[in-house]
């Protein structure tokens, strides 16, 4: 059977079949056809817009992600609601919308702007997502591990046989070898509150003069040091000037590096963005590469190898 052949579910969540998807999901919804349909991002999820209908449609790799995708889309009207600069569902149509195996979602588009949006900025609309009060609707505990899990399963069911059995051991016991201790950090964190989860520069937006906080999917209780971390991470792995990141933390407030459990979170985080990019090893030889040097410094305990955006 080839991949052309595979039920929606088995079939490898490439651009083309998530371009499939969102054509399915216009036709069901009654939507306009994207006749300009571009691709933005393949990721966790993938992103595609059409400027001319003024729309995003952002598909989830899977239909049996639904709880997943309602709280995407509770969080993002609850955050309008209450003023902050978030970045509204397009509720004129319906949706979710399951097609081809996957959840489709409607978004506004922002047109591109000059000027990206810094640090300081994010660490600005941080400070104020963690200031709101209870959103009053069901947000789940901070718990990466069942996705990072889910991905090594895939990996390991994958027939192309990209990623080796030694690496996808190593990564499933360093996530044996974190859990007990990151539960335990999430639930006797007493300033646990509202987290982004996945708080860096590729999830802000600007429309004009202000700065929006996009992608809510990772959304959670926990910790607020864990939306601290991207930054604090990018200076160790990516190559951010320190002073940038000092620069971030006077304006949000605090230095992650400096409070009780930096460590343990930066392991977990570092092995998310791991098994985050090991999903695109198969289809893409630069994504290959990267994850061979990613694993080579976990497994050498190196802190500060360079690890390179892609």
């Amino acid at each position: 059977m080839s991949r052309s052949q595979l039920p929606p579910d088995q079939t490898p969540f490439t651009d083309v079949s998530a371009a499939r998807a969102v054509r399915e999901a216009v036709r069901l919804a009654g939507a306009p056809p994207p006749h300009d349909l571009e691709l933005l991002r393949l990721g966790e999820n993938a992103l595609f817009a059409s400027r001319v209908q003024g729309l995003v449609y952002r598909v989830a790799r899977s239909d049996g992600l639904t709880d997943k995708v309602e709280k995407e889309l509770a969080t993002a009207r609850w955050l309008v609601a209450q003023g902050f600069p978030g970045l509204p569902p397009r509720d004129d149509f319906r949706q979710p919308v399951s097609a081809e195996g996957r959840l489709v979602t409607f978004w506004e588009y922002v047109p591109p702007s000059p000027g990206e949006p810094s640090l300081i900025d994010l660490a600005a609309l941080l400070r104020a997502l963690h200031a709101l009060p209870d959103p009053g609707f069901p947000i789940p505990p901070l718990n990466p591990f069942p996705l990072m899990r889910d991905r090594l399963r895939g990996a390991a069911d994958s027939a192309d046989g990209a990623i080796s059995e030694k690496d996808r051991a190593f990564l499933a016991a360093a996530c044996e070898g974190s859990e007990a201790a990151f539960r335990d950090l999430v639930a006797s964190d007493p300033a646990g509150g509202l987290v982004h989860g996945d708080a860096h520069r590729g999830n802000l937006l600007r429309r004009d003069d202000r700065v929006l906080l996009i992608d809510y999917e990772t959304v959670a209780r926990g910790p607020r040091a864990w939306d601290l971390l991207p930054t604090a991470t990018a200076t160790d792995r990516f190559g951010l000037a320190p002073a940038d990141h000092k620069a971030f933390c006077a304006v949000y407030g605090a230095d992650v590096t400096e409070q009780p459990g930096y460590r343990l979170l930066r392991t977990v985080r570092e092995l998310g963005m791991t098994t985050w990019l090991m999903q695109n090893v198969p289809h893409s030889p630069a994504a290959a590469k990267e994850f061979a040097v990613r694993m080579d410094s976990l497994r050498k305990g190196d802190h500060a190898a360079r690890w390179h955006a892609l």
